[in-house]
């Protein structure tokens, strides 16, 4: 009893001597500062920091370096996740960058305040790496001496523990003669908060620091020109929580504007859209806008400097009244309400556009006119599971006019339900969307948007998922755009309310991967570019490229510095393909639709006699094979092969087709021999084998049951020839040299099949539309898998690669969707896959690591390696 007595004395004056001559942090900090910051529990903030799974991933990148010391002794000593030290040393922690560059904080120790009472008597026994205690002058203090010459003075006054690497600042803290006033946060349960001064924040939306000096590279002009025509009036609050598989950041100010149109989106209080309830589900990414009618966000963008978006409304106006007999006002915002969005759905390539109907009268009315007129067409002969979906066309003799151009003018379709215009070029994803709207549960009910989820009022929501978009404030170079973009999904939230801007970003890390973005990628593409995606080299100076297209043009990047080559191939008509020269380290083909060819190196530089002028018009794209390019035709009733070497020679094989080669020839060596096969695509169609002069092989044509897509598969098993080709309907068979079916064949394969199989030197595998894989042997036993969410249909692509170099190879597949998957021989999923690209991938050396490139639905070029 007595014992108890006594503690309970000990702990009455020991609280009450912490409690003595009590001061906030605050109180010591002056005003003049260019950014303020609160941490309430230093190290429970700690504990969340290193407990926080995307840390490893973050401490990575080559920014981070000089935190990875720090962070390695927090670990190694376990004082963060001492929950006694945590509650016992419990205290603000402020402080602040004042305008002379100094630093200064304040660290109010709480309970264990008295103790900094006896640091003097501590200090000898008290051994840390480069800090000193010293004595002298008007006061003693601790110093921590940096390699780098840079000081930080520490030491006690009253409740707190200052600390600066200022001295006079320090010893004016330590006088007494500092004193500052509490600064009140807004935002509630953060761990780390900091308040920027107006001016500070404007120099770092312009790219530099107080000096002058650029701190990193500003990429939006547009964001920059609108936050010159705002206005903040008190500083701007910056709030981040920390949870150990999410990150919460929000902003708030208090803005304004001199421009009216502007002030006027900013003055109207956030609602909450009606229009979430019409998202579904299975949304990937989604952008969504309900700041006001579509004038005034029209009027409030034109108000931007360098917006450009007056002059093109003004050409549609005219247009519109010219074509259409009606002005945009009437075309567009008669009928318009005020909430707009733009989703995709997992799965499907084509977004859809989702629009407020605030007058379906007048909307049908619209539709009518314009239907009416001689330059718009409504097509009503679609039918998709019992629901018309009508599309907007242009009559055949525009199409043609504006084909003959190169222009192409997208023909989307349209449905309006429960009072909202859904529009997309592809009718199933229009018919995805509608019935996920009908649905009871939308993406607002899913697991992902409950976490992520922290307001109903919002003017602008932007969803995103880095496996199908990159928004627009992780495509910069800032100094923050790395770190974030590590988290896979997230979601921001703006809205307004009182004159007060309020956004919320809420991030989700995505699963550790055994792939890594190289520095650098992706990179964003000027123009539309291709899928199809191949790697050059390494030439004999081990210099590696990736090829694509870009509209008309052939487009090579080079990894290491990311500098680009360009080869534009002159006219407007057809299609362009760049391959790489088989057979010739670093040389690439490129070749359009009308016969032009050019064979250049790496560089895309034409090469000596190039280009070569044809008057071939191409059925397929071109292939390359042993240092010659394959170009098909068909003329005259009848299809042709043509052979071009590399000094731009042409001659004709001798092997001519009744019906037109629509895909590439396949090749392989076998015994010292070169064979080609092809498909000439028919009804009663054949396949061929054809020696390397072009002349059919022994046993020749054999002919397939039903319609197909592609080139045979030629292949090499048990040191035997053989040639694999599936039918649409999926009809498989394996033929040999001699066109005789190889034992166990013909399978037949339950699905639809766009793409013919591969070979991964034991296994044929094949997948069908619906995202069916299938694993067949030789022997004809059948093994599948379904992949969920997938489609494949002509633009697909299947490729088995031993991308791993361990002798097993894996499979990847990418079909109508932005995402690449890949497998092993055991139907497990690759760790880090799918990934976010399409069509088809290259596989190569680069920068002296094996990778994987491909082109993202985001118009991005994208370069993994291994970790």
């Amino acid at each position: 009893m007595v014992f108890l007595v006594i503690l309970v004395l000990i702990i009455l004056t020991w609280t009450g001597f912490s409690l003595m001559g009590r001061i906030s942090p605050a109180q010591v900090i002056p005003d003049d500062y260019i950014f303020y910051f609160q941490a309430p529990n230093p190290l429970r903030l700690a504990r969340e920091i290193l407990h926080h799974e995307p840390l490893p991933d973050i401490l990575a990148l080559a920014e981070m370096a000089p935190a990875l010391p720090l962070i390695n002794q927090l670990r190694n000593s376990k004082f963060p996740d001492n929950k006694l030290i945590e509650f016992l040393g419990r205290g603000n922690l402020e402080g602040a960058f004042l305008l002379d560059d100094a630093l200064l904080g304040a660290w109010d120790m709480g309970f264990l305040s008295p103790l900094l009472r006896i640091l003097p008597v501590l200090a000898g026994r008290i051994i840390i790496p480069n800090l000193y205690y010293v004595q002298g002058g008007s006061f003693s203090r601790f110093e921590y001496r940096m390699e780098d010459g840079k000081v930080f003075f520490i030491g006690p006054y009253r409740n707190l523990l200052i600390f600066s690497d200022n001295a006079a600042l320090f010893g004016s803290i330590m006088e007494g003669s500092r004193s500052g006033k509490e600064r009140e946060f807004k935002s509630r349960n953060f761990d780390l908060a900091f308040l920027f001064s107006p001016q500070y924040f404007q120099q770092l939306m312009a790219g530099n620091d107080t000096t002058g000096d650029t701190i990193y590279d500003t990429t939006d002009d547009t964001i920059t020109a609108i936050l010159e025509l705002l206005e903040f009036s008190l500083p701007l609050e910056v709030a981040i929580s920390i949870q150990p598989r999410q990150l919460n950041l929000s902003l708030r100010a208090s803005v304004s504007s001199m421009q009216e149109d502007i002030e006027r989106i900013i003055t109207r209080p956030s609602q909450a859209p009606d229009m979430m309830r019409m998202v579904p589900d299975n949304t990937q990414y989604l952008t969504l806008l309900a700041a006001g009618s579509l004038g005034e966000i029209l009027n409030a963008a034109s108000a931007i400097p360098n917006s450009e978006i007056s002059e093109p409304w003004r050409r549609a106006d005219s247009s519109s009244r010219i074509f259409l007999g009606m002005n945009l006002d009437e075309l567009l915002l008669s009928w318009t309400g005020s909430e707009f969005a733009v989703f995709g759905i997992e799965g499907r390539p084509s977004p859809v556009i989702l629009v407020e109907v605030k007058d379906e009268r007048k909307r049908q009315e619209v539709f009518n006119r314009a239907f009416r007129s001689l330059f718009v067409n409504e097509n009503i002969q679609l039918n998709l599971d019992g629901m018309r979906l009508p599309r907007i066309e242009l009559p055949s003799f525009l199409s043609s006019l504006f084909l003959s151009m190169g222009i192409i003018i997208p023909s989307p379709y349209y449905t309006v339900y429960e009072g909202y215009l859904f529009i997309s070029e592809s009718p199933e994803s229009l018919l995805a969307a509608v019935n996920g709207a009908r649905r009871s549960s939308g993406l607002l009910r899913t697991e992902t948007w409950q976490s992520l989820g922290k307001t109903d009022k919002s003017s602008f929501t932007l969803f995103y998922s880095l496996d199908r978009s990159m928004p627009f404030f992780l495509r910069g170079n800032t100094a923050i755009s790395p770190v974030l973009r590590l988290y896979r999904q997230g979601l921001a939230q703006l809205s307004f309310e009182n004159q007060e801007l309020s956004l919320e970003l809420s991030l989700i890390p995505g699963q550790r991967r055994g792939l890594e973005l190289l520095p650098g990628f992706p990179l964003e593409i000027a123009g539309r570019i291709g899928n199809q995606v191949f790697a050059v080299g390494p030439n004999r100076n081990n210099e590696s490229r990736i090829l694509l297209t870009r509209s008309n043009a052939a487009l090579g990047i080079n990894p290491m510095d990311f500098s680009q080559s360009l080869l534009e191939v002159p006219g407007n008509l057809g299609r362009v393909w760049a391959i790489p020269a088989e057979g010739m380290a670093g040389a690439i083909w490129v070749v359009n639709s009308q016969g032009r060819i050019y064979l250049t190196d790496q560089n895309l530089q034409p090469l000596q006699g190039f280009p070569r002028i044809t008057s071939l018009r191409l059925t397929s794209p071109p292939q390359a094979w042993d240092s010659r390019l394959y170009l098909s035709e068909f003329s005259n009733n009848e299809a042709s092969i043509y052979v071009m070497d590399e000094r731009g020679s042409l001659q004709q094989w001798p092997q001519t087709f009744e019906a037109a080669l629509l895909s590439p020839l396949s090749f392989i060596n076998f015994q010292n021999r070169s064979y080609a096969s092809c498909y000439p695509k028919e009804f009663l169609g054949a396949i061929w084998l054809l020696d390397g002069e072009g002349r059919a092989a022994p046993g020749w044509p054999v002919y397939v049951s039903g319609i197909a897509f592609g080139s045979p598969l030629l292949f090499v098993h048990n040191m035997q020839l053989g040639a694999a080709f599936v039918t649409q309907a999926g009809e498989l068979t394996v033929h040999d040299e001699e066109g005789l079916l190889w034992p166990g064949f013909p399978l037949e394969l339950d699905g639809v099949f766009f793409i013919q199989p591969v070979y991964d030197g034991e296994y044929l595998w094949l997948i069908t539309s619906d995202g069916t894989l299938f694993r067949v042997s030789l022997d004809g036993i059948v093994h599948s898998h379904k992949i969920p969410n997938l489609e494949v249909m002509e633009e697909g692509h299947i490729v088995s690669v031993d991308f791993y170099g361990d002798g097993n190879p894996s499979i990847f597949i990418s079909g109508e969707g932005n995402a690449l998957y890949g497998y092993n021989r055991n139907f497990q999923s690759l760790e880090g896959f799918p990934l976010p690209v399409w069509g088809r991938p290259a596989f190569g050396n680069f920068n002296g690591k094996p990778g994987i490139g491909g082109a993202g639905m985001d118009n991005r070029v994208y370069l993994w390696q291994f970790n």
